[in-house]
């Protein structure tokens, strides 16, 4: 059954419509919006929203979200945030919608699989790091970019990063604004699979299959002993977060420059000096 909320594209294998009855559900989530590379708007927010819904009405054992194109997501819907330049109470309802949707995706009781084929950076990274698992390709590109267009994280970036990573390399990642390939993200550890990229489909269904033969019941009581040894990000310090980074998308000089700067496709100028070197520019046609 496929189902679109928004534009996010939803699936529900329910092992009571095939062969394999001894499988637990599967739901798959994906963004579709591929001309903006799947940049997470109010739209997409609300078609995650629903998926996780549904994962929890279907008593799901797998929840999987990717995105049209290979594309995971390449962050905040920017075209969206430059008209709400100004608006505190906007900045504040769009920061807290996107974090409240991922903190809904990371209290799933499923195992939750991002799959990264192309790009998961800023926003589109924090969607990784709500959940459980990553497969991305070898070759896919995933950092927090914040910082190249004078941003900052708002939806669990600068929280979960330093969780998920030893603290030189979430600080490289947060810091540097590096965006870091797929295979390297799988030996730092920030994905827990990496396939070529022609192999990448075969891997997603391989580890689905994989957790989905396991008793449903088990497998959500091992994320909830998981959860209990390895406590998530706590919901006050993701608030600070989003805090700090709401009053600096109100009131930043280098917030508008960003912005602009993305706007036209140049890069940004934070200094008297000229424009700061950046690097290959993802293209978010997003309207």
């Amino acid at each position: 059954m496929s189902t679109r909320i928004g534009d996010v594209v939803v699936d529900v294998a329910d092992p009571a419509d095939g062969a394999d009855r001894a499988a637990g559900a599967v739901v798959r989530a994906t963004i579709d919006r591929p001309r903006a590379r799947n940049a997470l708007s109010p739209s997409v927010l609300d078609g995650l929203a629903a998926a996780c819904d549904v994962a929890r009405d279907a008593q799901a054992s797998v929840f999987v979200v990717g995105g049209t194109g290979g594309t995971l997501s390449a962050g905040a819907d920017l075209h969206h945030v430059h008209g709400l330049v100004g608006d505190r109470d906007g900045i504040d309802s769009y920061l807290t919608a996107i974090g409240a949707t991922l903190d809904r995706l990371a209290d799933l009781p499923c195992v939750t699989v991002a799959v990264v084929g192309g790009h998961a950076v800023a926003g589109g990274c924090e969607l990784l790091l709500a959940c459980d698992l990553a497969v991305a390709a070898t070759d896919a590109g995933i950092g927090d970019r914040h910082l190249e267009y004078g941003l900052l994280p708002g939806a669990g970036g600068s929280v979960r990063l330093p969780r998920a990573l030893p603290g030189a390399l979430a600080r490289r990642l947060l810091y540097t604004g590096e965006i870091v390939d797929g295979a390297t993200a799988h030996a730092w550890g920030l994905v827990s699979h990496v396939a070529p990229p022609g192999e990448l489909d075969a891997t997603v269904e391989a580890l689905v299959a994989r957790l989905a033969r396991h008793s449903p019941a088990a497998l959500h009581a091992m994320k909830r002993l998981h959860r209990d040894a390895a406590p998530p990000a706590d919901a006050a310090t993701l608030a600070a977060e989003r805090a700090v980074a709401v009053a600096h998308l109100s009131g930043s000089p280098a917030v508008r420059e960003g912005l602009e700067a993305f706007r036209t496709g140049r890069p940004p100028d934070f200094s008297p000096g000229g424009p700061v070197a950046v690097g290959p520019r993802i293209e978010d046609e997003s309207t």
